[in-house]
C-alpha cells in the first residue's frame, strides 16, 4: 500500500515536471515571435511620429515667420528691436514673434505708457493751480492799482485842498496794501519771511489805522475846520494831539474799523487761496516724482499682457484680437495705482471741496477780495464825508482836547495846482468770475483724482463689453470679477493683488500735507460755511478710497476659490462627495470580507477537482 502510494506519488511529478517544461518552451517560442513583431511596429510608429512632428514644426515655424514679418515693423515704429527669429517663445506671452528679450523691451515700453498717463495728468492739474494762481494775484493787484488811481482822482475832484497832503498818504496805503496781495512776499521767501499769518493780518490792520491817523488832521484842516480867506499849516504840536486823541475822537466814525476788518479778512482769505492752490501744487509734484519706482513686477507683466502681448501673438495692432477687456483694463490699472487712489484720493477730494467753498462763499462773495478792493476808494471818500457831516460836533470835541489852531503862515498863499484829470472813467479790470467759473469747473472734475484717471482711460481706449475681447492671456471672454476702486478691495484684484510697499510712509507724509492744507483753509472760514466733508471725514477716509466696490460679505470664501478663475466652485462640491464615496466603499469591502470567509469550503475542493483534471491533461501531453 505504501509502495503504490509512493508510486502514484511519483507519477504525479512527472506529470508536472513534463508539463512545466513543455509550457515553458512554448511560451518563450510565442514571446519571441511576438516580441520581434511588436518591437518592429513601435519603431516604424515612432519614426513617423517623429517625421510628423518635424513636418508640422516647420509649417508653424513659416506661418509664424510670414505673420511675425507684418507684427515686426510695428515693433519697429514703437523702437523694439526684433531679431527675427522666431523660434523661441517668450515666457509671459507665449507667443512666437517676441523671445525673453524683445518681451523684456515690451514690459519696460508698457510701464513707460503707465508711468506717462500719470504724469500727463499730474502735470496738467499742477498746472491749472500754479496758473490759476497766478492769474488771480495779477488780477487782484491790478484791481488794487486802478483803484488807488480811481482813489486820487476823487481827491483831485472833489477834496482839492486836501490834496497835496493826502496823496502820499493814498499811495503808502495801497502800496501795503498790495504788499500783503503778494503771495510770495508774504509766505515764502519775501520782506514778511518768518511771519505768522497773525503777524501779517495785524501788519496790514495797523497800515490801514496809521492811514486815518496820519489823514485826520489834513481832514479836519482842509474840509472841517476850513477858512477860505485864509492859508496856513497848522503847528506840530496840534497835528500831534489830534493823532494822539484819534482813537477818542473817531472823526471818521467806524469806517475805519470796517475798513479794516474787511481789507484784513478778504486779503486774507486771497492768501490762503493762493496758498493752498501753490502747495497742493507741489503735493501733486512729489507724487509725480514717485511714479518711476511704485510698479511692481505683477503690474509690469500685466501691463505688457494688456498692450503688447496680443503682437507677441501674431496679432496686428488694429485688429479686433488686440482690443483689450474692459474689465481686465480696469483690474490692471486699479491694481497697479492703488496705493495712490487708495491713500491721495479722498484728503484731495477734501481739498477740492474747501477750495470750491472758499472760492465761491467768500473769494467771489460780496465781502470779498475783489469787491473790497472796488469799493476802497468809496469807502475813503465817505469816511471823508462823515467827518465833515459832524464838523460842528468833532471841532467842539477837538476844541475841548486840543485848544483852537493857530496857523502858521503857508508856503504859499493859492493851494497846489489840480493834478491833471483822468481822461474818462477808470474802467475795472475784466472781472475773474468766468475764469473761476472755469477753474472750479476743472477742478472738480479731478475728485478721486487717481480712481478716474484709470476709468476714463479704460473708458476712451477700449469698449465696456467683456466679450470677444484680449483677456491677458488669450482672445476670448473676460470672466475674473471687476473690483472697484479702494484700497483695501485691491487685496482681491484677480490680476495685480495689493502688495505692502515701503513707499507707504512716502505716501502718508502726502496725505499729511493735503489734511494740512484741508485744516488752514478750514481753520480760516467760518466753521458754518464749510461744505461736504470735514477734517474728521478727511482722516476717516484715509487710506480707504471711498471703499467703494468693496467685497463686504463672503469675502473669505472668494479668496479661498480664486484660483480657479472660472468661479464655479466645484471644490466645495467634489470634497462632500469624496466623503460620500469613501464611506460606501467602506461599508463594501466589510460586507465582502464576511462573504469571503463563509464560502472558503466549496472553493477548496473546486480548486482540487480542477488539479486532478490538469495532472490527467499533463500525463497524456508527456506520453
Amino acid at each position: 500500500m505504501a509502495a503504490r502510494s509512493i508510486r502514484v506519488a511519483q507519477l504525479l511529478l512527472f506529470a508536472l515536471l513534463c508539463g512545466l517544461v513543455g509550457l515553458s518552451a512554448a511560451k518563450h517560442l510565442g514571446d519571441g515571435t511576438s516580441s520581434a513583431h511588436h518591437h518592429h511596429q513601435h519603431s516604424a510608429s515612432t519614426h513617423h511620429r517623429r517625421r510628423l512632428q518635424r513636418d508640422s514644426r516647420a509649417k508653424d515655424s513659416s506661418s509664424a515667420g510670414h505673420q511675425c514679418e507684418a507684427v515686426k515693423s510695428y515693433f519697429e515704429s514703437i523702437d523694439i528691436k526684433s531679431s527675427g527669429a522666431y523660434n523661441e517663445k517668450g515666457a509671459v506671452c507665449g507667443g512666437s514673434c517676441c523671445n525673453n528679450a524683445t518681451e523684456s523691451q515690451l514690459r519696460e515700453k508698457a510701464s513707460g505708457m503707465f508711468e506717462q498717463l500719470l504724469h500727463h495728468h499730474t502735470s496738467s492739474l499742477r498746472g491749472v493751480l500754479e496758473t490759476n494762481a497766478k492769474q488771480f494775484q495779477g488780477h487782484v493787484l491790478e484791481l488794487a492799482q486802478q483803484s488807488e488811481n480811481r482813489t486820487l482822482a476823487v481827491f483831485s475832484k472833489v477834496y482839492t485842498r486836501m490834496v497835496p497832503l493826502s496823496r502820499m498818504l493814498i499811495q503808502q496805503l495801497y502800496t501795503e496794501i498790495m504788499n500783503h496781495l503778494i503771495y510770495t512776499s508774504n509766505y515764502t521767501n519775501g520782506q514778511h519771511s518768518g511771519r505768522g499769518i497773525g503777524s501779517i493780518q495785524s501788519g496790514l490792520e495797523d497800515a490801514v489805522h496809521q492811514f486815518f491817523v496820519q489823514l485826520f488832521p489834513v481832514a479836519y484842516h482842509q474840509a472841517v475846520h476850513v477858512s477860505k480867506n485864509s492859508y496856513g499849516e497848522l503847528h506840530d504840536d496840534y497835528i500831534n494831539c489830534l493823532k494822539h486823541h484819534f482813537d477818542d475822537m473817531r472823526p471818521f466814525g467806524e469806517i475805519p474799523r470796517e475798513l479794516q476788518s474787511s481789507l484784513v479778512q478778504s486779503v486774507h482769505l486771497s492768501n490762503v487761496f493762493m496758498k493752498a492752490l501753490l502747495e497742493s501744487a507741489e503735493v501733486l509734484s512729489e507724487a509725480d516724482s514717485l511714479y518711476g519706482s511704485q510698479l511692481s513686477d505683477t503690474c509690469k507683466m500685466h501691463l505688457l499682457k494688456m498692450h503688447y502681448c496680443p503682437n507677441c501673438n501674431a496679432h496686428q495692432p488694429s485688429s479686433k484680437e488686440t482690443k483689450v477687456c474692459h474689465g481686465y483694463c480696469m483690474n490692471v490699472l486699479r491694481g497697479c495705482s492703488a496705493e495712490y487712489a487708495g491713500l491721495l484720493d479722498s484728503p484731495w477730494s477734501s481739498v477740492v471741496d474747501a477750495l470750491n467753498n472758499l472760492v465761491t462763499s467768500h473769494i467771489l462773495a460780496e465781502t470779498g477780495i475783489i469787491n473790497a478792493i472796488k469799493l476802497l476808494d468809496s469807502k475813503l471818500s465817505e469816511a471823508i464825508m462823515h467827518a465833515m457831516k459832524n464838523g460842528p460836533e468833532l471841532e467842539q470835541k477837538v476844541k475841548k482836547t486840543c485848544g483852537s489852531p493857530t496857523l502858521s503862515p503857508s508856503l504859499t498863499s493859492e493851494p497846489e495846482t489840480r493834478p491833471p484829470q483822468h481822461k474818462g472813467s477808470i474802467k475795472w479790470a475784466t472781472p475773474p468770475d468766468p475764469g473761476m467759473v472755469r477753474f472750479l469747473s476743472t477742478i472738480d472734475k479731478t475728485k478721486e483724482f487717481y480712481a478716474n484717471i484709470v476709468e476714463n482711460f479704460c473708458n476712451e481706449q477700449y469698449s465696456l463689453e467683456d466679450r470677444s475681447c484680449w483677456t491677458g492671456d488669450r482672445y476670448g471672454d473676460y470672466t475674473q470679477l471687476l473690483i472697484g476702486p479702494g484700497l483695501d478691495s485691491q487685496r482681491y484684484n484677480p490680476e495685480v493683488p495689493l502688495r505692502s510697499s515701503a513707499q507707504l510712509t512716502t505716501l502718508n507724509e502726502l496725505v499729511d500735507k493735503l489734511i494740512k492744507i484741508r485744516k488752514n483753509i478750514g481753520a480760516t472760514v467760518p466753521p458754518n460755511s464749510i461744505q461736504t466733508h470735514d477734517i474728521q471725514s478727511d482722516m476717516g477716509h484715509e487710506g480707504s478710497g471711498g471703499g467703494e466696490g468693496r467685497i463686504d460679505d463672503d469675502e473669505e470664501d472668494y479668496s479661498s476659490q480664486h484660483g480657479s478663475g472660472d468661479g464655479s466652485g466645484d471644490g466645495a462640491t467634489t470634497i462632500d462627495d469624496t466623503d460620500i464615496t469613501t464611506n460606501e466603499v467602506d461599508d463594501r469591502n466589510t460586507h465582502g470580507n464576511t462573504s469571503g470567509s463563509n464560502s472558503l469550503g466549496p472553493a477548496l475542493g473546486t480548486a482540487t477537482s480542477l488539479l486532478l483534471t490538469l495532472v490527467t491533461i499533463l500525463l497524456s501531453r508527456c506520453s
